[in-house]
């Protein structure tokens, strides 16, 4: 009976053994490892622009019963140049700018909380533009070893500097509303795709993922009263209005 129960564990332990070194491959690991070669630099540009348009003579309703008689229009531009240098194959260091400007004129809303409660809006102006510039680095990962697709993970630190105004035109002709001037500084980690279309071209969709930044605000309402405003902000979940489109040209100074 114990010799027995001796070759069980023995048969027992050597099925194990023997499968615990086999080696289990999904193919992540690619013959090429190289994505884009060490000593490249790489110019990048994204861009984007957007003007909507809401409501006619009747107004738009949003919500019944609560947002109606809508009125406006909505401009954004982008412009997001970028420069990178590989120091190793597939890792870069680079520089990136990013300018934005929104505008947004509302000419009129209706809303109401409930049946008793209700105010008209109108005339109502939002501008805002914005100047920033980072230091970013990259990791550029081959797909099943591909030269054509891949994903990356970019680090940044940026800073600059953002003007807003936001302000409502009286009866008389007259503005009423806030100025302010912000300094940011900030930290964020984005993820992305890219894919080749020819040797040293690809575009790429990058999404924001973490960002952490700290703003200070000051404000002057009426040109007479300022005041001012720290402020700390932290994403950690994916931001869908943070995606950008892209595309970049690169430039080998060596074969590889």
């Amino acid at each position: 009976m114990k010799k027995t129960v001796l070759t069980v564990l023995l048969l027992a332990l050597y099925c194990i053994t023997g499968l615990s070194q086999e080696i289990f491959e999904r193919g992540f690991e690619g013959k090429n490892k190289v994505f884009v070669p060490k000593g490249s630099m790489g110019i990048g540009l994204s861009a984007s622009y957007s003007n909507n348009g809401v409501g006619d003579e009747n107004g738009f309703t949003l919500l019944p019963s609560h947002v109606g008689e809508l009125k406006g229009s909505w401009t954004s531009v982008g412009f997001h140049p970028s420069f990178e240098y590989f120091l190793k194959d597939n890792w870069s260091i680079g520089l990136r700018f990013d300018y934005l400007r929104d505008i947004f004129a509302l000419d009129s809303a209706r809303l109401a909380l409930n049946d008793d409660l209700a105010f008209n809006i109108s005339d109502w102006n939002y501008q805002r533009q914005s100047f920033l510039g980072a230091i970013a680095t990259r990791y550029y990962v081959p797909f099943l070893g591909s030269r054509i697709f891949g994903w990356f993970v970019e680090g940044r630190i940026s800073g600059g500097y953002i003007q807003s105004k936001n302000y409502s035109v009286e009866e008389d002709g007259a503005l009423h509303g806030t100025y302010d001037d912000q300094i940011r500084i900030g930290i964020g980690l984005n993820p992305g795709i890219c894919f080749f279309v020819a040797e040293n071209f690809d575009f790429e969709v990058q999404v924001g993922l973490i960002d952490l930044s700290m703003n200070r605000i000051n404000q002057t309402e009426n040109q007479v009263r300022k005041s001012s405003v720290w402020r700390f902000n932290a994403h950690e979940k994916i931001d869908l209005l943070a995606i950008q489109f892209g595309a970049h040209v690169y430039f080998q100074s060596r074969k590889k």
